[in-house]
């Protein structure tokens, strides 16, 4: 998320100075439109520079020899006028070329204005896709905390059956040793007849065998 708040930053600051770029060029091509229309006018000076030279010329010519050092200026003055011309020309060649340069850097500057304005969309869909990440990345560690939470629940369930278990077993081996003291104890009883129960099941048949009246003898005669 830092880094791409970082990115968004600079590509803001980029487009920024490319606007800017733009509009500094497109003062500049606004400039050079002056410069032509500044050219087109001496070009017309020299022109008719040139005009009026060879008009006189063309007096001193008439003058005849008294005419003729004007004859000479004036043919001079014509030939700045035409040299003149010809610097306009190259210079509005040049500020064609110039102009066509301008429209290209403008292109290409709208260009690197675009690929920002999409680095720009493509860093703002990462930050949403990275916030969407960060939301989920919650979530999942929310629900991880109750799962850990849940399996430490049953871990402790878990170990609360295994110490029940423990304790019922421990139980189970005292009733045995128990039910064993009592066979024991069982085998010392005197039958009525003077039998006595040697074994759980020798005791078993000899209750069937005996009547109900003599349980109360059973338990009168005395212990040996």
């Amino acid at each position: 998320m830092g880094r791409a708040d970082q990115t968004i930053e600079p590509v803001s600051t980029g487009r920024s100075r490319v606007s800017n770029a733009v509009t500094a060029m497109s003062r500049v091509s606004e400039s050079a439109k002056g410069i032509d229309a500044v050219i087109e006018g001496l070009d017309k000076i020299a022109f008719q520079t040139r005009v009026l030279a060879m008009n006189a010329a063309v007096e001193a010519g008439r003058a005849g020899e008294a005419g003729r050092g004007f004859a000479v200026v004036a043919d001079l003055v014509s030939a700045l006028a035409m040299r003149a011309e010809e610097e306009a020309g190259r210079a509005r060649d040049q500020l064609t070329v110039t102009q066509v340069e301008i429209g290209t850097a403008v292109a290409a500057v709208e260009d690197v204005d675009g690929a920002f304005s999409s680095i720009s969309e493509n860093a703002q869909s990462v930050h949403k896709l990275l916030g969407q990440v960060a939301a989920d990345n919650r979530v999942q560690s929310e629900s991880i905390s109750r799962l850990s939470e849940t399996i430490r629940v049953m871990d402790n369930s878990n170990q609360q059956n295994a110490a029940m278990v423990e304790e019922t077993s421990a139980a189970a081996r005292n009733l045995m040793a128990e039910i064993g003291q009592l066979v024991e104890h069982a085998a010392q009883f005197r039958i009525e007849g003077g039998t006595a129960a040697s074994s759980p099941r020798s005791l078993g048949r000899a209750s069937y065998a005996l009547p109900v009246a003599s349980v109360a003898a059973v338990s009168e005669e005395a212990w040996v």
